[in-house]
């Protein structure tokens, strides 16, 4: 975390905002990308037939909950083209989680400030993509950036993690 000595930060903002960083990178060799590359690196077909259809089927999913998200007005993410950094943000997500979950700190399950360590992971994770853009800069990024604009990067994902939900003690859509 910038500006804060790793040994000042609680498991809850190491693994939110930096583990879920590594995540996303160690995702992005099963993305729709990087799953057609072997062990040794090479470009080949190595999924079975099953679990290429059960990813495909997931993948449009998600591609379809991006294109839904409109950023500036007749403006919307596209995503086909953010899929990738969408699975990685979401791999990221999942994998910090479940290595934050082993963790001491969230076994006690002490609140900090009268947060959770789930409501820590998470805000932390946000923390990781506070951005201030003018409305250029993000018109510009939406038509050119393989990322999804930032607010999308913390809410897409994490409408897709139960344990979120459960955090905040508010139902999936509301």
């Amino acid at each position: 975390v910038p500006g804060v000595r790793d040994s000042s930060l609680d498991d809850a903002l190491a693994y939110g905002y930096a583990g879920a960083l590594i995540g996303h990178e160690i995702t992005h060799g099963f993305d729709d990308r990087g799953r057609r590359y072997d062990a040794a690196g090479n470009l080949t077909d190595w999924w079975t037939a099953e679990d290429d259809a059960r990813f495909r089927k997931r993948a449009e999913t998600l591609t379809r909950q991006f294109s839904a998200y409109v950023p500036l007005p007749g403006l919307p993410v596209n995503g086909s083209a953010t899929l990738s950094e969408n699975i990685a943000d979401l791999g990221g997500a999942l994998l910090a989680l479940d290595a934050f979950k082993k963790t001491e700190e969230y076994r006690r399950g002490e609140e900090v400030f009268g947060m959770s360590p789930l409501k820590r992971y998470f805000y932390a994770f946000a923390f990781g993509y506070a951005a201030q853009r003018t409305e250029a800069n993000l018109r510009n990024l939406i038509q050119s950036d393989p990322h999804a604009p930032d607010k999308f990067r913390v809410n897409g994902p994490l409408a897709n993690v139960p344990e979120f939900y459960e955090a905040f003690g508010v139902r999936p859509g509301k």
